[in-house]
């Protein structure tokens, strides 16, 4: 029985490439997932559950306004210019969210306030952004290949 592997070792099994999901695939998942962290933080009582999902979330809200800044944004505006990031708000409620001791009550209010921008953000997006970047001639599939890149690298900054 012969294999190309070495000795002793099993061969290395090379897995497909998984298909990159288009760059508005890949915010709405981000959307869907920052939905459920707030849906979660509301519902639980355990101090050590919020103290997760206060740091997942502004990590979470962070690396998707960077990766909408740094990739999303100028790819759109060669198509509308008009479009622009919207993000000091919620930066700012996001940063005096981290100032806070995530266990204290304190921090449920301000999480509430970040869900509610980010909601509206969101809703913005999708009733006026989103529908005409799909009608654009901008190559979806490759800037979402160039966001997962980015949001890869952003995540393990902040690991």
């Amino acid at each position: 029985m012969s294999t190309n592997a070495p000795r002793g070792r099993k061969p290395r099994r090379v897995e497909p490439r998984r298909p990159v999901a288009n760059a508005i695939t890949q915010l709405l998942v981000d959307h869907n997932e920052l939905q459920q962290m707030f849906t979660a933080f509301e519902n639980t009582r355990s101090v050590n559950n919020k103290r997760f999902l206060v740091q997942r979330i502004c990590t979470t809200v962070v690396v998707h306004a960077r990766l909408k800044e740094e990739i999303f944004y100028p790819a759109v505006k060669a198509v509308l210019p008009q479009a622009a990031p919207q993000h000091e708000t919620i930066k700012a409620l996001v940063a005096h969210i981290q100032s806070l001791e995530p266990v204290a009550e304190h921090v449920d209010a301000p999480i509430q306030v970040l869900a509610q921008e980010i909601n509206e953000h969101v809703s913005d997006l999708h009733d006026t952004l989103f529908p005409h970047v799909k009608a654009s001639d901008i190559d979806l599939v490759e800037l979402g290949d160039r966001m997962a890149r980015r949001k890869a690298e952003l995540i393990a900054q902040h690991a």
